[in-house]
């Protein structure tokens, strides 16, 4: 189908043409033709997914057909999801603000951009050895010189989760960085504040990914929530304002079926294997990406009749 989605009336076009294709239709038409293979939506609903331009859309839609006189005709039956992989391309756009972007950044040091200059700078074996600094300092501390040694000893899961708990407690900004900062200029030390600090927000968002790979909607939620003041802070208040009305619709609005229907169907896994969940939106822009661009043709012939002729016949290789 050729619409335009940029507009509202486009994104009304879509939903009724996409469920029209999966045999759904307006229940008043459908009675009165006697056609009882289009099921009656008006007690029902349709979750739809995807970013917040097709949200806001939807919402205007549904506000400029309130006075309609049916279910159908004011898409009563829509529900919109917002999409989780728009949501961790916002973070990712929220750490390079915050850390990357700033010309006043990028010149500090034990910045991110200063720390991947060091990386390029030194041999490929230096390089893998950072991340291993922290690491290799902690077990000086607990009286090992080496990985191969703490290896050897065999640690207990009980021992890694205590050692993870106080690198954490080091070298992440916790509840007293605040108590850190208020400290005389001459006690501080300006570089490693920034490093916990980078660090915490680095974090959050291997967190979010880790949550939203492994399926766990719970975990996604919680991490939605420490994500919203930070979208807030660095002007994202849609993105802020779309996920805290989500979450409180989910968990104080919808009724019990609704929020069971809406957690199980955020995330799919294509694939069947662990740690292979995908956000919904993330498979529509897979399917665009080879649909329009690997298969979208070349010169003359990349056009849009061209891309709907042969769009039946594109099959994403999920990942």
């Amino acid at each position: 189908m050729d619409i335009n989605n940029s507009t509202v009336s486009g994104n009304i076009q879509a939903v009724m043409e996409l469920l029209q294709q999966g045999g759904v239709e307006d229940p008043t038409l459908t009675s009165e033709a006697n056609d009882n293979d289009s099921p009656d939506v008006s007690k029902y609903v349709v979750l739809v997914h995807g970013d917040l331009g097709t949200g806001e859309r939807l919402q205007t839609a549904q506000l400029r057909r309130s006075i309609e006189s049916t279910s159908w005709n004011h898409l009563q039956h829509v529900i919109f999801i917002p999409g989780l992989f728009h949501l961790k391309m916002a973070c990712a756009d929220a750490l390079w603000r915050c850390f990357i972007y700033p010309s006043t950044v990028r010149t500090k040091q034990a910045s991110c951009v200063m720390l991947r200059n060091y990386a390029r700078e030194k041999p490929v074996s230096t390089r893998r050895s950072l991340a291993f600094i922290r690491c290799t300092s902690l077990l000086a501390m607990q009286g090992f010189n080496s990985l191969k040694d703490f290896a050897h000893s065999k640690p207990t899961l009980d021992d890694l989760k205590a050692m993870a708990e106080e690198i954490t407690r080091m070298y992440v900004a916790t509840s007293q960085f605040r108590r850190m900062c208020r400290k005389q200029e001459k006690e501080r030390d300006l570089q490693f504040e920034n490093a916990i600090l980078l660090n915490k927000y680095f974090l959050l968002y291997e967190e979010l990914s880790y949550a939203l790979n492994s399926g766990d909607v719970g975990h996604v939620e919680a991490s939605i929530i420490s994500w919203i003041p930070i979208l807030k802070a660095i002007g994202k208040h849609k993105y802020a304002t779309h996920m805290t009305n989500f979450l409180y619709n989910v968990h104080f609005v919808y009724s019990l079926g609704l929020r069971h229907a809406i957690r199980y169907h955020i995330l799919v896994n294509l694939t069947g294997r662990p740690m292979k969940w995908r956000a919904v939106d993330w498979c529509v822009e897979l399917n665009n990406l080879f649909t329009k661009v690997k298969n979208g043709g070349k010169n003359s012939n990349r056009s849009v009749e061209r891309i709907i002729l042969e769009s039946p016949l594109v099959q994403p290789c999920a990942t």
